[in-house]
């Protein structure tokens, strides 16, 4: 694919499960990352959680959820939560995953804008210590890539983020930095729901990042948001979502 090996050896063990996914019901959701679950055969297990945020509106109680399992004796919770289901549709709550899907995507030569670079790196180093989530390489200049996860939806529009966040904002105006400068920036959001037909930056949430969205565009920096495919089997990239800083 003209893609560094790096890719090759994992990437399409990332968004295709390993295993079967165990099927539960949410009990609750609390602390930061923990979850209980109750399965199927009516036993109750502890499960990471690996969101941060308040995760609105995909923490119901009641719900049918599905689990992976590291196989890892040990993690103190060998299992994962992934996926809740909604209204009849998955959603994904793991925030791993846009960065994997990207890569994924990137390997496959699925993002037209993304064909033609020669090496992939992940948590990129850059300047004097700055790290950035994916950095492609291409012979005339690079592209610098942070990811966000989304798996709130009200009313059928995609928001983020859930909750009051600096890390994100941050992240949006490292991006605006980086185009400042001249060089191809992106944020690619990546929309684990099928539920939604426009993305919007919560701004009842977190107006800074709004802003921080509007000032990024303003310095040429570029916005992706897709849709995320996903099945009890794996999650993959699909189609490319409208979205609105208005």
């Amino acid at each position: 694919m003209g893609h560094c090996s790096l890719l090759i050896d994992w990437v399409y063990l990332l968004m295709r499960f390993p295993s079967p996914l165990i099927k539960g019901t949410l009990i609750k959701k609390y602390r930061r990352f923990i979850a209980d679950v109750r399965l199927d055969d009516g036993s109750t297990v502890t499960a990471h959680c690996p969101t941060m945020g308040t995760m609105n509106g995909v923490t119901e109680p009641g719900r049918t959820v599905m689990l992976s399992d590291s196989g890892l004796d040990t993690r103190r919770h060998p299992l994962t939560w992934e996926l809740i289901e909604i209204g009849g549709t998955l959603v994904g709550i793991n925030s791993a995953t846009p960065r994997k899907v990207l890569l994924e995507s990137i390997e496959l030569n699925l993002i037209p804008s993304f064909k033609g670079f020669g090496d992939v790196q992940v948590e990129a180093t850059y300047g004097r210590g700055n790290k950035i989530d994916v950095m492609l390489q291409g012979m005339e200049h690079n592209c610098f890539i942070n990811t966000f996860h989304v798996s709130w939806v009200e009313n059928g529009v995609a928001l983020f983020p859930d909750s009051p966040s600096p890390r994100m904002v941050k992240s949006v105006n490292q991006l605006a930095e980086i185009a400042q400068k001249g060089h191809r920036a992106v944020a690619f959001f990546l929309v684990q729901r099928a539920d939604c037909s426009v993305f919007k930056p919560a701004e009842q949430v977190d107006r800074d990042f709004l802003k921080a969205m509007l000032a990024a565009q303003s310095t040429g920096a570029e916005i992706m948001v897709y849709r995320a495919d996903i099945t009890s089997e794996e999650i993959t990239l699909g189609k490319p979502l409208p979205y609105s800083l208005e």
